[in-house]
Protein backbone atom coordinates (compact mmCIF):
# COMPACT_ATOMS: atom_id res chain seq x y z
CA UNK A 1 0.00 0.00 0.00
CA UNK A 2 3.04 2.36 0.49
CA UNK A 3 4.89 1.72 -2.98
CA UNK A 4 4.08 5.21 -3.90
CA UNK A 5 5.77 6.71 -1.44
CA UNK A 6 9.11 5.48 -3.66
CA UNK A 7 8.57 8.25 -6.01
CA UNK A 8 9.64 11.56 -4.78
CA UNK A 9 7.34 14.02 -6.58
CA UNK A 10 4.39 11.87 -5.29
CA UNK A 11 6.02 12.17 -1.74
CA UNK A 12 6.08 16.18 -2.33
CA UNK A 13 2.39 16.47 -3.48
CA UNK A 14 0.89 14.10 -0.83
CA UNK A 15 2.79 15.93 1.98
CA UNK A 16 1.45 19.71 0.29
CA UNK A 17 -1.82 17.91 0.13
CA UNK A 18 -2.14 16.65 3.71
CA UNK A 19 -0.80 20.40 5.20
CA UNK A 20 -3.28 21.99 2.98
CA UNK A 21 -6.48 19.89 3.72
CA UNK A 22 -5.37 19.90 7.67
CA UNK A 23 -5.00 23.84 7.34
CA UNK A 24 -8.22 23.74 5.52
CA UNK A 25 -10.30 22.11 8.70
CA UNK A 26 -9.39 24.78 10.66
CA UNK A 27 -11.99 26.98 8.78
CA UNK A 28 -14.37 24.02 8.16
CA UNK A 29 -14.75 23.63 11.34
CA UNK A 30 -14.54 27.35 12.99
CA UNK A 31 -17.23 28.90 10.58
CA UNK A 32 -19.63 26.08 11.82
CA UNK A 33 -18.50 26.14 15.34
CA UNK A 34 -19.15 30.10 15.02
CA UNK A 35 -22.55 29.89 13.39
CA UNK A 36 -23.38 27.68 16.13
CA UNK A 37 -22.74 30.00 18.51
CA UNK A 38 -24.51 33.04 16.94
CA UNK A 39 -27.81 31.55 16.08
CA UNK A 40 -27.43 28.57 18.72
CA UNK A 41 -29.19 26.23 15.95
CA UNK A 42 -27.61 23.07 14.12
CA UNK A 43 -29.81 23.74 11.28
CA UNK A 44 -27.26 26.81 10.66
CA UNK A 45 -24.33 24.46 10.76
CA UNK A 46 -25.84 22.13 8.79
CA UNK A 47 -26.39 25.24 6.04
CA UNK A 48 -22.31 26.05 6.89
CA UNK A 49 -21.48 22.78 5.41
CA UNK A 50 -23.55 22.59 2.99
CA UNK A 51 -22.31 26.21 1.29
CA UNK A 52 -18.99 24.65 1.47
CA UNK A 53 -19.84 21.47 -0.42
CA UNK A 54 -22.62 22.50 -2.60
CA UNK A 55 -20.41 24.62 -5.33
CA UNK A 56 -18.23 21.84 -5.35
CA UNK A 57 -21.25 19.57 -6.68
CA UNK A 58 -22.98 22.08 -8.97
CA UNK A 59 -19.62 22.85 -10.92
CA UNK A 60 -18.61 18.80 -11.19
CA UNK A 61 -19.13 19.01 -14.78
CA UNK A 62 -17.21 21.68 -15.91
CA UNK A 63 -14.82 20.75 -13.69
CA UNK A 64 -14.37 17.38 -15.13
CA UNK A 65 -14.11 19.08 -18.37
CA UNK A 66 -11.24 21.01 -17.32
CA UNK A 67 -9.38 17.82 -15.73
CA UNK A 68 -9.17 16.33 -19.16
CA UNK A 69 -8.29 19.90 -21.01
CA UNK A 70 -6.03 21.83 -19.32
CA UNK A 71 -3.23 21.67 -17.12
CA UNK A 72 -4.34 20.34 -13.78
CA UNK A 73 -1.72 21.33 -12.01
CA UNK A 74 -1.67 24.82 -12.50
CA UNK A 75 -5.74 24.84 -12.63
CA UNK A 76 -4.91 23.01 -9.19
CA UNK A 77 -2.15 25.89 -7.85
CA UNK A 78 -4.41 28.82 -8.75
CA UNK A 79 -7.65 27.66 -7.22
CA UNK A 80 -6.23 27.04 -3.88
CA UNK A 81 -4.46 30.04 -3.90
CA UNK A 82 -7.94 31.87 -3.71
CA UNK A 83 -8.96 29.70 -1.29
CA UNK A 84 -6.18 30.67 0.87
CA UNK A 85 -6.89 34.33 0.42
CA UNK A 86 -10.56 33.41 0.99
CA UNK A 87 -9.76 32.69 4.21
CA UNK A 88 -7.51 35.40 5.07
CA UNK A 89 -10.79 37.50 4.23
CA UNK A 90 -12.70 35.50 6.57
CA UNK A 91 -9.93 36.30 9.31
CA UNK A 92 -10.07 40.04 8.76
CA UNK A 93 -13.91 40.12 9.07
CA UNK A 94 -14.22 38.16 11.91
CA UNK A 95 -11.23 40.79 13.80
CA UNK A 96 -13.24 43.54 12.25
CA UNK A 97 -15.94 42.43 14.10
CA UNK A 98 -18.73 41.36 10.95
CA UNK A 99 -20.19 38.36 12.39
CA UNK A 100 -22.99 38.24 9.85
CA UNK A 101 -23.97 34.61 9.71
CA UNK A 102 -24.70 35.25 5.68
CA UNK A 103 -21.69 37.32 5.49
CA UNK A 104 -19.63 33.81 6.77
CA UNK A 105 -21.89 31.73 4.86
CA UNK A 106 -21.06 33.71 1.55
CA UNK A 107 -17.32 33.47 2.32
CA UNK A 108 -17.69 29.37 2.92
CA UNK A 109 -19.17 29.07 -0.36
CA UNK A 110 -16.39 30.95 -2.14
CA UNK A 111 -14.13 28.76 -0.72
CA UNK A 112 -16.46 26.16 -1.96
CA UNK A 113 -16.06 27.52 -5.52
CA UNK A 114 -12.69 27.12 -5.46
CA UNK A 115 -12.41 23.78 -4.67
CA UNK A 116 -15.35 22.59 -6.51
CA UNK A 117 -13.22 24.15 -9.59
CA UNK A 118 -10.11 22.46 -9.01
CA UNK A 119 -10.99 18.78 -6.96
CA UNK A 120 -11.75 16.73 -9.96
CA UNK A 121 -8.35 18.04 -11.20
CA UNK A 122 -6.55 17.21 -7.90
CA UNK A 123 -8.00 13.72 -7.37
CA UNK A 124 -6.28 13.05 -11.33
CA UNK A 125 -2.82 14.63 -10.34
CA UNK A 126 -2.81 11.23 -7.99
CA UNK A 127 -2.60 9.89 -11.76
CA UNK A 128 -0.20 12.35 -13.00
CA UNK A 129 2.48 12.27 -9.75
CA UNK A 130 2.54 7.90 -9.33
CA UNK A 131 3.36 5.79 -12.40
CA UNK A 132 0.56 3.36 -13.48
CA UNK A 133 2.35 0.51 -11.58
CA UNK A 134 1.40 2.42 -8.33
CA UNK A 135 -1.84 4.16 -8.75
CA UNK A 136 -4.10 1.56 -6.26
CA UNK A 137 -1.16 2.47 -3.81
CA UNK A 138 -1.21 6.29 -4.55
CA UNK A 139 -4.93 6.75 -4.74
CA UNK A 140 -5.50 4.72 -1.23
CA UNK A 141 -2.38 7.12 0.05
CA UNK A 142 -4.48 10.20 -1.06
CA UNK A 143 -7.40 9.52 0.06
CA UNK A 144 -5.75 8.51 3.79
CA UNK A 145 -4.12 11.46 3.76
CA UNK A 146 -7.57 13.28 3.13
CA UNK A 147 -9.10 11.73 6.10
CA UNK A 148 -6.52 12.14 8.18
CA UNK A 149 -6.12 16.00 7.80
CA UNK A 150 -10.21 15.27 7.76
CA UNK A 151 -9.99 14.00 11.75
CA UNK A 152 -6.77 15.72 13.04
CA UNK A 153 -7.70 19.45 11.24
CA UNK A 154 -10.55 20.15 13.93
CA UNK A 155 -8.97 18.21 16.59
CA UNK A 156 -5.96 20.56 16.59
CA UNK A 157 -8.50 23.44 15.57
CA UNK A 158 -10.47 23.09 18.73
CA UNK A 159 -7.86 22.97 20.58
CA UNK A 160 -6.67 26.61 19.12
CA UNK A 161 -10.28 27.78 19.07
CA UNK A 162 -10.45 27.31 23.02
CA UNK A 163 -6.61 29.16 23.83
CA UNK A 164 -6.60 31.81 20.85
CA UNK A 165 -10.01 31.96 19.49
CA UNK A 166 -11.77 32.20 15.80
CA UNK A 167 -9.25 34.68 14.35
CA UNK A 168 -5.91 32.51 14.65
CA UNK A 169 -8.07 29.60 12.68
CA UNK A 170 -9.05 31.25 10.25
CA UNK A 171 -5.34 32.75 9.94
CA UNK A 172 -3.55 28.87 10.19
CA UNK A 173 -5.98 27.69 6.97
CA UNK A 174 -4.49 30.80 5.32
CA UNK A 175 -0.96 29.74 5.95
CA UNK A 176 -1.63 26.36 5.84
CA UNK A 177 -3.29 25.77 2.26
CA UNK A 178 -0.49 27.64 0.71
CA UNK A 179 1.64 24.45 1.26
CA UNK A 180 0.35 23.00 -1.77
CA UNK A 181 0.97 25.98 -3.89
CA UNK A 182 4.73 25.45 -2.97
CA UNK A 183 4.51 21.47 -4.17
CA UNK A 184 2.85 21.98 -7.25
CA UNK A 185 5.63 24.59 -7.99
CA UNK A 186 8.85 22.28 -7.05
CA UNK A 187 7.00 18.75 -7.87
CA UNK A 188 6.21 18.31 -11.60
CA UNK A 189 3.99 15.69 -12.52
CA UNK A 190 5.52 12.10 -14.24
CA UNK A 191 3.14 11.16 -16.57
CA UNK A 192 0.89 14.25 -16.96
CA UNK A 193 -1.53 14.11 -20.41
CA UNK A 194 -0.10 15.64 -23.42
CA UNK A 195 -1.60 18.15 -25.58
CA UNK A 196 -3.33 16.28 -27.87
CA UNK A 197 -5.43 14.39 -25.09
CA UNK A 198 -6.39 17.79 -23.23
CA UNK A 199 -7.26 19.84 -26.34
CA UNK A 200 -9.79 16.75 -27.04
CA UNK A 201 -12.67 18.36 -27.94
CA UNK A 202 -14.32 15.11 -27.17
CA UNK A 203 -13.18 15.01 -23.49
CA UNK A 204 -14.40 17.77 -22.62
CA UNK A 205 -17.92 16.19 -22.66
CA UNK A 206 -18.96 15.52 -19.06
CA UNK A 207 -21.77 13.09 -19.73
CA UNK A 208 -19.56 10.95 -21.31
CA UNK A 209 -18.40 10.40 -17.75
CA UNK A 210 -21.69 9.71 -16.56
CA UNK A 211 -22.30 7.28 -18.98
CA UNK A 212 -18.66 5.29 -18.02
CA UNK A 213 -20.04 5.71 -14.40
CA UNK A 214 -23.38 3.95 -15.02
CA UNK A 215 -21.92 1.47 -17.81
CA UNK A 216 -19.26 0.01 -15.50
CA UNK A 217 -20.61 -2.10 -12.48
CA UNK A 218 -17.36 -1.91 -9.97
CA UNK A 219 -17.15 2.39 -10.92
CA UNK A 220 -20.95 2.66 -10.47
CA UNK A 221 -20.44 0.50 -7.16
CA UNK A 222 -18.24 2.26 -5.43
CA UNK A 223 -19.12 6.13 -6.51
CA UNK A 224 -22.40 4.47 -3.99
CA UNK A 225 -20.40 3.65 -1.33
CA UNK A 226 -18.82 7.22 -1.75
CA UNK A 227 -22.50 8.39 -1.99
CA UNK A 228 -23.79 6.32 1.36
CA UNK A 229 -20.65 6.94 3.33
CA UNK A 230 -21.31 10.95 2.42
CA UNK A 231 -25.02 11.16 3.14
CA UNK A 232 -25.30 8.91 6.81
CA UNK A 233 -21.44 8.88 8.07
CA UNK A 234 -20.04 11.98 6.98
CA UNK A 235 -22.35 14.80 9.19
CA UNK A 236 -20.52 12.82 12.59
CA UNK A 237 -18.05 15.51 11.85
CA UNK A 238 -20.73 18.52 12.16
CA UNK A 239 -22.75 16.27 15.33
CA UNK A 240 -19.35 16.84 17.51
CA UNK A 241 -19.99 20.13 17.32
CA UNK A 242 -23.55 20.26 18.53
CA UNK A 243 -23.16 17.77 20.58
CA UNK A 244 -20.02 19.24 22.78
CA UNK A 245 -22.26 22.49 23.03
CA UNK A 246 -26.03 20.63 23.60
CA UNK A 247 -25.36 17.12 24.96
CA UNK A 248 -22.21 17.38 27.18
CA UNK A 249 -21.92 20.91 27.13
CA UNK A 250 -18.12 20.42 27.40
CA UNK A 251 -17.34 23.25 24.91
CA UNK A 252 -14.09 23.73 22.68
CA UNK A 253 -12.41 21.44 24.97
CA UNK A 254 -15.14 18.55 24.44
CA UNK A 255 -14.72 19.30 20.87
CA UNK A 256 -11.31 18.99 20.25
CA UNK A 257 -11.57 15.17 22.01
CA UNK A 258 -14.16 14.36 20.11
CA UNK A 259 -12.62 15.13 17.12
CA UNK A 260 -9.21 13.34 18.29
CA UNK A 261 -10.99 10.27 19.12
CA UNK A 262 -11.77 10.58 15.47
CA UNK A 263 -8.56 11.26 14.39
CA UNK A 264 -7.17 8.41 16.83
CA UNK A 265 -9.29 5.96 14.65
CA UNK A 266 -8.40 6.90 11.64
CA UNK A 267 -4.82 6.43 11.89
CA UNK A 268 -5.37 3.17 13.37
CA UNK A 269 -7.79 2.22 10.28
CA UNK A 270 -4.37 2.72 8.23
CA UNK A 271 -2.66 -0.53 8.88
CA UNK A 272 -5.94 -2.18 9.34
CA UNK A 273 -6.93 -1.37 5.67
CA UNK A 274 -3.37 -2.67 4.68
CA UNK A 275 -3.79 -5.48 6.48
CA UNK A 276 -7.33 -6.62 5.43
CA UNK A 277 -6.72 -5.37 1.43
CA UNK A 278 -3.74 -8.34 1.41
CA UNK A 279 -6.02 -11.30 2.65
CA UNK A 280 -9.59 -9.92 1.50
CA UNK A 281 -11.26 -7.97 -1.40
CA UNK A 282 -12.26 -4.39 -1.54
CA UNK A 283 -15.89 -5.93 -1.14
CA UNK A 284 -15.34 -7.43 2.26
CA UNK A 285 -13.37 -4.69 3.50
CA UNK A 286 -16.28 -2.09 2.35
CA UNK A 287 -19.07 -4.45 3.77
CA UNK A 288 -17.55 -4.88 7.38
CA UNK A 289 -16.62 -0.92 7.22
CA UNK A 290 -20.40 -0.05 6.71
CA UNK A 291 -21.32 -2.61 9.28
CA UNK A 292 -18.90 -1.62 12.00
CA UNK A 293 -19.86 2.19 10.98
CA UNK A 294 -23.26 2.00 11.84
CA UNK A 295 -22.57 0.07 15.43
CA UNK A 296 -19.63 2.38 16.82
CA UNK A 297 -21.83 5.52 15.23
CA UNK A 298 -25.31 4.04 17.18
CA UNK A 299 -22.83 3.64 20.58
CA UNK A 300 -21.90 7.51 19.86
CA UNK A 301 -25.58 8.23 20.10
CA UNK A 302 -26.38 6.76 23.22
CA UNK A 303 -22.59 7.89 24.97
CA UNK A 304 -23.68 9.38 28.52
CA UNK A 305 -20.40 11.39 28.79
CA UNK A 306 -17.68 13.24 26.45
CA UNK A 307 -15.45 10.18 27.37
CA UNK A 308 -17.49 7.40 26.29
CA UNK A 309 -18.30 9.28 23.41
CA UNK A 310 -14.87 9.79 22.71
CA UNK A 311 -14.18 5.97 22.82
CA UNK A 312 -17.07 5.80 20.67
CA UNK A 313 -15.65 8.24 17.80
CA UNK A 314 -12.33 6.21 17.85
CA UNK A 315 -14.36 3.22 16.22
CA UNK A 316 -16.04 5.91 13.69
CA UNK A 317 -12.75 7.04 12.88
CA UNK A 318 -11.64 3.44 11.94
CA UNK A 319 -14.70 2.35 9.75
CA UNK A 320 -15.30 6.01 8.27
CA UNK A 321 -11.75 5.29 7.03
CA UNK A 322 -12.06 2.15 5.57
CA UNK A 323 -15.72 3.26 3.77
CA UNK A 324 -14.45 6.22 2.24
CA UNK A 325 -11.05 5.19 1.12
CA UNK A 326 -12.26 1.63 -0.50
CA UNK A 327 -15.26 4.29 -2.50
CA UNK A 328 -13.12 6.81 -4.17
CA UNK A 329 -9.69 4.60 -4.35
CA UNK A 330 -11.71 2.21 -5.95
CA UNK A 331 -13.26 4.34 -8.75
CA UNK A 332 -9.06 5.89 -9.18
CA UNK A 333 -8.05 1.95 -9.83
CA UNK A 334 -10.90 0.72 -12.09
CA UNK A 335 -11.61 3.94 -14.05
CA UNK A 336 -9.74 4.04 -17.63
CA UNK A 337 -6.93 6.92 -18.21
CA UNK A 338 -8.85 8.94 -21.32
CA UNK A 339 -11.74 9.21 -19.17
CA UNK A 340 -10.08 9.53 -15.82
CA UNK A 341 -11.25 13.46 -14.76
CA UNK A 342 -14.71 13.27 -16.07
CA UNK A 343 -15.78 10.29 -13.87
CA UNK A 344 -13.53 11.54 -11.01
CA UNK A 345 -15.94 14.97 -11.54
CA UNK A 346 -19.02 12.55 -11.33
CA UNK A 347 -17.04 11.07 -8.37
CA UNK A 348 -16.64 14.32 -6.35
CA UNK A 349 -19.81 15.54 -7.41
CA UNK A 350 -21.66 12.48 -5.49
CA UNK A 351 -19.35 12.91 -2.60
CA UNK A 352 -19.74 16.63 -2.07
CA UNK A 353 -23.88 16.56 -2.87
CA UNK A 354 -24.44 13.55 -0.40
CA UNK A 355 -22.17 15.62 2.28
CA UNK A 356 -24.22 18.55 1.70
CA UNK A 357 -27.44 16.52 1.33
CA UNK A 358 -26.30 14.03 4.53
CA UNK A 359 -25.43 17.62 6.82
CA UNK A 360 -28.76 19.64 5.45
CA UNK A 361 -31.01 16.54 6.25
CA UNK A 362 -29.30 15.59 9.72
CA UNK A 363 -28.95 19.16 10.47
CA UNK A 364 -32.72 19.68 10.17
CA UNK A 365 -33.73 16.44 11.63
CA UNK A 366 -31.70 17.13 14.75
CA UNK A 367 -33.41 20.53 15.43
CA UNK A 368 -37.12 18.24 15.29
CA UNK A 369 -36.10 14.87 16.50
CA UNK A 370 -33.24 15.47 18.57
CA UNK A 371 -29.27 15.09 18.17
CA UNK A 372 -29.40 11.48 19.70
CA UNK A 373 -32.32 10.43 17.25
CA UNK A 374 -30.67 11.90 14.58
CA UNK A 375 -27.44 10.03 14.74
CA UNK A 376 -29.11 6.74 16.07
CA UNK A 377 -31.24 6.46 12.76
CA UNK A 378 -27.96 7.41 10.43
CA UNK A 379 -26.58 4.68 12.39
CA UNK A 380 -29.63 2.29 11.69
CA UNK A 381 -29.47 3.25 7.96
CA UNK A 382 -25.62 2.55 7.70
CA UNK A 383 -25.56 -0.94 8.55
CA UNK A 384 -29.19 -1.20 6.19
CA UNK A 385 -27.45 0.07 3.13
CA UNK A 386 -24.54 -2.57 3.74
CA UNK A 387 -27.49 -5.80 3.57
CA UNK A 388 -28.84 -4.14 0.46
CA UNK A 389 -25.91 -3.51 -1.24
CA UNK A 390 -24.35 -7.17 -0.49
CA UNK A 391 -27.46 -9.00 -1.91
CA UNK A 392 -28.62 -6.62 -4.16
CA UNK A 393 -28.76 -6.04 -7.94
CA UNK A 394 -26.11 -8.37 -9.59
CA UNK A 395 -24.67 -4.86 -11.40
CA UNK A 396 -24.42 -2.86 -7.51
CA UNK A 397 -23.51 -5.39 -5.40
CA UNK A 398 -20.16 -4.90 -3.04
CA UNK A 399 -18.49 -7.80 -5.37
CA UNK A 400 -18.19 -5.26 -7.91
CA UNK A 401 -15.84 -3.75 -6.20
CA UNK A 402 -12.87 -6.19 -6.72
CA UNK A 403 -13.52 -5.98 -10.79
CA UNK A 404 -10.47 -5.71 -12.49
CA UNK A 405 -9.01 -2.62 -13.89
CA UNK A 406 -10.42 -1.18 -17.33
CA UNK A 407 -7.08 -0.26 -19.50
CA UNK A 408 -7.25 1.21 -22.80
CA UNK A 409 -4.28 1.20 -25.28
CA UNK A 410 -3.39 4.50 -26.78
CA UNK A 411 -3.36 4.07 -30.32
CA UNK A 412 -0.06 4.64 -31.85
CA UNK A 413 0.17 7.13 -34.73
CA UNK A 414 0.48 5.40 -38.18
CA UNK A 415 3.54 5.94 -39.64
CA UNK A 416 2.78 6.82 -43.91
CA UNK A 417 5.21 4.05 -46.20
CA UNK A 418 7.65 5.07 -47.95
CA UNK A 419 7.59 4.76 -52.20
CA UNK A 420 11.11 3.27 -52.54
CA UNK A 421 13.44 5.30 -54.77
CA UNK A 422 13.33 2.82 -57.73
CA UNK A 423 9.46 3.21 -58.05
CA UNK A 424 9.27 7.13 -57.79
CA UNK A 425 8.11 8.61 -60.84
CA UNK A 426 8.80 12.19 -61.79
CA UNK A 427 5.52 13.68 -60.22
CA UNK A 428 6.31 11.86 -57.13
CA UNK A 429 10.01 13.77 -57.28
Amino acid sequence: MFEALRHRGFVVFLTGAFLTNTGGWFQSLAVPFVLFQITGSAAWVGLATAAQFVPIMVLGPYAGALADRVDRRLLVLWMQLMRSLVALAICVCWLAEWHSPWLLLGLAALTGIGQGVSMPSWQALTNDYAPRASLASAASLNTIQFNLARSFGPAVAGVVLYWWGPAVAFAVTFVMVLSVVVALIVAKPVNAPGPAARGSRKSGRFVEGLRYTRSTPGVLTAVTVVLVTGTLGMPIFQHVITFSEDVFDSGELGLAALNLGLGIGTMAGIPLLGGALRRVGRSTVALVAFIGFGITLALFAIAPTTVTATAATVGVGVFFLLSLTIGQSTVQVLVADHIRGRVLSVSVMVYTGSVALGAALQGAAADLIGLRSTVGLAALLLVVAAVVLRFGPRGLRLSRLDDPAEIVPVPSTPVPERTPVAERTTSDV
